[in-house]
């Protein structure tokens, strides 16, 4: 067959590099991703990381504005491929473009379909607290996510696990399931189900300001958030130290600057039961120990085990408290809407 990618993200990369390997057998014609878009303080123009990839493997890619722009959907078909991948695109495939491929246009979804249908899949299994999760290959048609489902693959999700790590395993395992598929679409052989609609789910795209930590939340559901968050967009809340904290200088002149409160983004924990004493009300640093620190929830606490302060680099929560002394009593305070 003669194969367009359709791809942006990291977690095309891995289908991107197996379709490449692939190429004496099933040709790669085109690489197609989201254009180069502003990034950091500078607004510097950065591509996709399938567009940096493509580079480095010397495949043709193109880049733009809209892949359902008439004028680029002629350029395509005279590229004449038979069959269209699509992983982590960025874009809805409009019907002229999902006819033009004689096999269709199938792609690579981060769930067992119909479950977490939408943009953010691996962070809403997480957020679910699912024990288990996959790669779904189907047709893509008009509904989001709605095609019938040509195959798909089962993992279980780590007790710990985070939506990177998570989204790293997959991204492996798509470009395993699309191998193992793609003689049977270049023979015809393959077949498709419909999907069972009375299982679906909706997985929307998470939102900047969503990483907010609400601590009146149960802390079962809040270490599911603060996993599901990270890498991205960071599930954070404020600091409000006690008259008897003991700080670094650094750590003091940033409390300064926020206004006395530090931003902290909590990377990994996991829920325990409460300790022994008075009730703390949520938020409350209630035990310190030299390898990490809790913190009460709405039910539940809290054991910290990875966290990042403001513009600092990821630290486990022993070397966190080997700069920043918190004291039991200290308070997190969340600001935003429950997880």
């Amino acid at each position: 067959m003669r194969v367009a990618f359709f791809g942006s993200g990291r977690f095309a990369l891995p289908v991107l590099e197996r379709l490449h390997a692939l190429s004496g057998r099933h040709e790669l014609a085109r690489v197609v991703t989201r254009p180069d878009r502003p990034r950091g303080r500078r607004l510097q123009l950065v591509p996709t990381p399938v567009k940096a990839r493509a580079a480095e493997l010397g495949l043709p890619c193109d880049a733009p504005e809209s892949a359902n722009d008439p004028g680029y959907v002629d350029a395509l078909a005279r590229v004449a491929p038979e069959i269209i991948i699509v992983a982590d695109y960025g874009e809805m495939i409009r019907k002229r473009l999902r006819e033009l491929p004689p096999i269709g246009v199938f792609n690579l979804h981060a769930s067992l379909l119909p479950r977490h249908r939408g943009a953010a899949p691996i962070a809403h299994a997480l957020l679910e607290g699912d024990a288990e999760t996959g790669v779904t290959l189907f047709r893509i048609e008009r509904g989001l996510d709605t095609g019938p489902v040509v195959d798909s693959v089962r993992c279980p999700v780590g007790e710990l696990e985070t939506a990177g790590e998570l989204e790293a395993r997959l991204a492996v395992l798509a470009a395993d399931l699309l191998e193992r598929n793609l003689d049977a679409f270049a023979g015809g052989t393959f077949r498709e189900t419909p999907q069972d609609e009375r299982l679906a789910t909706l997985a929307p795209k998470l939102e900047k300001s969503a990483g907010a930590i609400r601590w009146e939340a149960p802390a079962a559901r809040l270490a599911n958030f603060i996993r599901a968050l990270n890498p991205w967009p960071g599930a954070y809340s404020f600091l409000q130290a006690t008259e008897a904290t003991e700080a670094t200088a650094a750590t003091e002149a940033a409390a300064a600057a926020a206004g006395g409160s530090e931003r902290t983004i909590f990377l990994r924990s996991r829920a325990v039961e409460p300790g022994p004493g008075a009730a703390l009300a949520p938020g409350t640093v209630e035990s310190v120990r030299k390898d990490g620190f809790r913190v009460r929830c709405g039910s539940g606490s809290l054991e910290v085990l990875e966290v990042q302060r403001e513009g600092k680099a990821p630290l486990d929560a022993a070397a966190y408290l080997r700069g920043r002394r918190l004291r039991p009593g200290d308070r997190f305070s969340g600001r935003g809407e429950a997880p």
